[in-house]
């Protein structure tokens, strides 16, 4: 279901219960951006773990997943900082859990 507004999307996921051997339904909000409102925010998180240029970052979209989510990021550190710092790691998934593709 998705809003009037076009900010936010309402989806209900199919997730795993840890209390039942079933799936449950969940309901999951997103705001909705294109992909490159999308690549800015990305990049502005990890920014906040170290310099832009030193990671490699690529965003695509895809077929909605299990979770509703209809894109993904990799993240990778390849110079500067701590290479064995992964503080970073949680970025992609917590921005899957905020936003969906236009």
């Amino acid at each position: 279901m998705r809003s009037k507004m076009g900010s936010t999307t309402n989806e209900v996921a199919q997730v795993d219960c840890p209390t039942r051997r079933s799936k449950c339904e969940a309901l999951v909000t997103r705001s909705l951006l294109d992909i490159g409102a999308l690549d800015t925010r990305v990049q502005e998180e990890v920014a906040k773990y170290g310099l832009i240029k030193d990671f490699h970052v690529a965003l695509w979209r895809q077929e909605p997943d299990a979770s509703g989510c209809n894109w993904n990021a990799r993240i990778e550190r390849i110079s500067g900082g701590s290479l064995n710092n992964f503080t970073w790691w949680d970025v992609i998934p917590q921005m899957r859990e905020q936003f969906n593709l236009l």
